[in-house]
């Protein structure tokens, strides 16, 4: 629960210190998502934006609605679970399309940069998010199961790699 109060604090601070002239250089690249990164070794970047655009591109991306989406959802989950759990796992599914929704946006912006660091970092949360997603899926309706993974640091926009690589 404390993580997620951190994020949004610091997703509406963000919202703030955001400059909406700088949105233009945000990425627009129609490329499928990436599958989950493996074990192998981080594939080389192909795309043409570099470090600053990608990262401009992935603060605006998590302030945007697709971003907020995961934030909005779990929200919802962790507020009506406190008196009506039948109630909350009924927007468990919503949390895993929002998750879909941001690991897609993550695979564009992995897709587009041309910046190795970056790059990986992507990589890594689109891995990242997308086994929070297994794990809610696998909790089946378990809502303690549910709370555990929102209160981890998979879906936690602060602590993610390539918030860190972002500065």
């Amino acid at each position: 629960m404390t993580t997620i109060v951190l994020s949004l604090t610091l997703l509406g601070a963000a919202a703030c210190a955001a400059d909406p002239a700088e949105t233009t250089a945000t990425s627009s690249s129609s490329a499928a998502p990436a599958p989950a990164a493996s074990s192998a070794a981080p594939a080389a970047p192909t795309g043409t934006a570099d470090k600053a655009a990608t990262c401009l591109a992935f603060m605006m991306m998590n302030i945007s609605e697709k971003g907020l989406g995961v934030l909005a959802a779990s929200t919802k989950i962790i507020g009506v679970a406190i008196d009506d759990e039948e109630k909350a796992k009924t927007h468990v599914p919503a949390l895993i399309t929002a998750i879909e929704v941001y690991r897609g946006e993550l695979a564009k912006l992995s897709a587009d940069t041309a910046d190795a660091e970056v790059k990986a970092a992507l990589d890594a949360d689109i891995a990242t998010v997308a086994g929070a997603g297994q794990a809610l899926t696998a909790a089946g309706g378990d809502v303690d199961k549910v709370l555990e993974i929102l209160e981890g640091t998979a879906l936690d926009l602060h602590e993610n790699k390539t918030s860190k690589v972002c500065g």
